[in-house]
């Protein structure tokens, strides 16, 4: 599965926020609201502000370059309280679900996700740093399923997939890489969504 929501999503000049999700105006409200709910109860890996201002989930594959490049962009906001949660899916290409794998199963998956950006390009395998797992758990396939299963439910068709609640509880669904000069608002429009302190990090 390639991206192609990169060029293909057009970014709303005045709010800069292009929602996605495909309700209708009354039914948005509370789908969306248990979209969100179901994003929280996921397993995904934070990084940033331990202690956040700004809450933006982000569906990533290993092997995704779009992905690389949204993870360095957003860097330079984790001084500012953002803290990114980071939702694995293994679609782009063979290798992407052993990879996947070797960051859920790592003592500490933020930091084994670290190294994958970190270590982007400089392997054989072309895409992520990190070692693939060769056989990926059955467990491990499961959540990856569920966590494609969910992307798709936000009407993401490749990665990356960005989702994040204003401060009102308005949920927005923005696929691929928002232009450098939109990104800022993007953070700052982002809120800390409801019952956060609740949500689990651990595969």
């Amino acid at each position: 599965m390639r991206n192609d929501l990169g060029s293909a999503v057009a970014w709303a000049a005045v709010a800069l926020l292009s929602v996605a999700l495909p309700l209708t105006a009354s039914a948005q409200g509370a789908t969306a609201r248990a979209q969100m709910r179901a994003l929280q109860q996921t397993h995904w890996i934070s990084e940033g502000s331990a202690h956040p201002r700004h809450v933006i989930y982000v569906f990533m594959d290993a092997n995704c370059p779009y992905c690389h490049r949204l993870w360095l962009a957003l860097k330079p906001y984790y001084r500012s309280g953002l803290q990114v949660r980071d939702i694995l899916v293994g679609v782009i290409s063979a290798s992407s679900p052993g990879k996947a794998a070797a960051i859920f199963d790592a003592t500490d998956p933020a930091a084994a996700l670290r190294l994958n950006e970190a270590r982007w390009g400089r392997e054989v395998d072309p895409g992520g740093g990190i070692t693939p797992v060769a056989h990926p758990s059955a467990k491990d396939l499961r959540e990856l399923a569920h966590n494609e299963a969910l992307m798709q439910a936000f009407g993401f068709d490749g990665t990356p997939g960005l989702v994040l609640a204003d401060a009102q509880g308005k949920v927005y669904a923005l696929g691929g890489v928002p232009p450098r000069r939109d990104l800022g608002q993007v953070v700052a429009t982002a809120g800390v969504p409801p019952q956060a302190a609740h949500s689990s990090e651990k595969h």
